[in-house]
């Protein structure tokens, strides 16, 4: 068992984190009703007939949200979000995209809340790429597509690599994929933007504002039938933050974490209705160990090699009727290293002279939102669901309603997770609710509430329930 001292201290060395990884939910909730705006807005305009080679099509939205949060010792956090889109998509012989989307997201915190200060999140220009897709040039010129097609992105864009798991945020990239037949090879090139990024150490100076992670990465996957598309991928992760040494009472520390990542995974169908995706990551690299080891004695860093691991399966059943029903499952883990006092920070983190088995990346999968911890020593399973509620004959779609279940447990009951736990394997369950519901053409509403019921694992003073309410609505034209 730990003692009060050292989950006392754990607790201290995760806060910043929590801070960090709680603002994350909501700029990614932001993005993600963002993201279902702009879609729905140039579906409209794609339904529309054009004829033209070159179409054109812009719009933008405004979009208000309140998010109300608990932290680890029960106290709530609150956060006014202020945000205007423009977006302008162009389109030439129907193979030459080029996008466009400027964001202005104003972040208010009630006094005292927050944890960087009110603010203007940078850089307003959220994405903006161009793409070449010949199948579709082809289609267009031809009336049939080639035998071998190419596809590529270039510019700021959002990259979720395979599940997720390994990495799932926006980069300034190169993504490049040739398909031939059932056989498609992709190439990835890039480096992380700053604006929405955190890190995920948060011992390293400015980790919430200034990441610079450089990636390359290989992909080949083969649709051998619908029932089964096998991949296998190889991500290679470079540290270029170049922070300067932070002279602790430990003594100096320094903060390299240099890793790469192997994934196997597939996804199909299971019959009409039933569709899967499975990834299992190994984690390999590099990292300096912690300036100090247990009980808190300073000792030299070393660099010491990366073993870790981990894994998610995906299950979606679609029903076939009106309302457009669905049932979602994940099973997910990731393992831990017992000599960690943080599961992801080089300060408190992995003992000199041994393996990190910890899993870390820049991924994300969702693991609910009042709780959110990463995939590090975790053991998640989510059950969950959502259907149209037909109020409107002509819209069927327009009001949706959900929820999801989450089962948290320990891996390793002696390492660390993303959160302070003891040694028990119960971290706890949350049922997280959402509400989407499309007023009008123009407006649309957005409600997400989740709670936390801890567990055996949360020690005695972070064991209350904790919430996570958020609120938005949009005007988009």
């Amino acid at each position: 068992m730990l003692t009060p001292a050292l989950l006392a201290a754990e607790a201290i060395g995760q806060i910043a984190g929590g801070f960090a990884r709680q603002e994350e939910i909501v700029n990614r909730l932001e993005m993600e009703l963002q993201e279902q705006d702009m879609a729905y807005r140039q579906s409209i305009s794609q339904a529309q007939s054009m004829t033209e080679r070159l179409t054109l099509d812009f719009g933008a939205s405004l979009r208000f949200g309140l998010a109300s949060i608990d932290n680890a010792q029960g106290s709530s956090r609150t956060l006014r979000q202020y945000e205007a889109n423009m977006y302008v998509v162009t389109k030439f012989d129907a193979g030459h995209t080029f996008f466009g989307n400027l964001r202005f997201l104003y972040n208010d915190w009630n006094a005292g809340d927050s944890p960087d200060g009110d603010g203007w999140l940078y850089p307003y220009g959220n994405r903006y790429w161009y793409e070449l897709d010949t199948r579709a040039l082809n289609m267009h010129n031809t009336g049939t597509p080639g035998d071998l097609n190419f596809n590529v992105r270039v510019g700021r864009q959002f990259i979720n690599w395979n599940s997720g798991l390994a990495f799932s945020n926006d980069m300034y990239a190169l993504l490049g994929t040739a398909t031939w037949g059932q056989l498609s090879f992709t190439g990835l090139f890039g480096r992380t933007a700053r604006s929405g990024l955190y890190d995920f150490d948060p011992s390293r100076p400015e980790y919430d504002s200034s990441t610079d992670r450089v990636y390359w990465g290989i992909k080949l996957a083969a649709e051998i039938a619908p029932e089964f598309a096998p991949y296998v991928s190889y991500l290679v992760q470079r540290d270029h933050n170049n922070d300067e040494t932070v002279n602790t009472i430990f003594g100096p520390a320094d903060f390299q974490y240099d890793s790469e990542y192997l994934s196997f995974g597939a996804s199909g169908t299971l019959g009409p209705q039933l569709t899967y995706t499975l990834e299992v990551v190994h984690e390999t690299g590099t990292t300096l160990s912690s300036p100090f080891t247990l009980p808190f004695t300073p000792v030299p860093q070393t660099t010491d090699s990366i073993d870790a691991w981990a894994g998610v399966l995906n299950l979606a059943y679609a029903f076939r009727n009106d309302t457009n029903a669905r049932i979602d499952m994940s099973l997910a883990a990731g393992s831990g290293d017992d000599d960690r006092l943080t599961s992801a920070g080089t300060i408190g983190g992995n003992s000199p002279n041994t393996t990190d088995r910890s899993f870390n990346s820049l991924g994300y999968i969702n693991t609910g939102l009042a709780l959110a911890p990463q995939i590090a020593n975790l053991m998640m399973l989510r059950v969950g669901g959502s259907t149209a509620i037909p109020i409107d004959m002509k819209r069927p779609n327009s009001l949706r309603v959900g929820a999801d279940f989450f089962f948290f447990g320990k891996v390793n009951t002696d390492s660390p997770n993303s959160i302070s736990t003891t040694d028990d394997r119960w971290i706890g369950w949350e049922m997280d609710w959402k509400l989407d519901w499309r007023i009008m053409t123009d407006v649309n509403f957005n409600l997400r509430y989740g709670v936390f019921f801890p567990g055996d694992a949360m020690p005695v003073g972070l064991d209350d329930a904790r919430h996570f309410v958020y609120g938005g609505i949009s005007y988009s034209f």
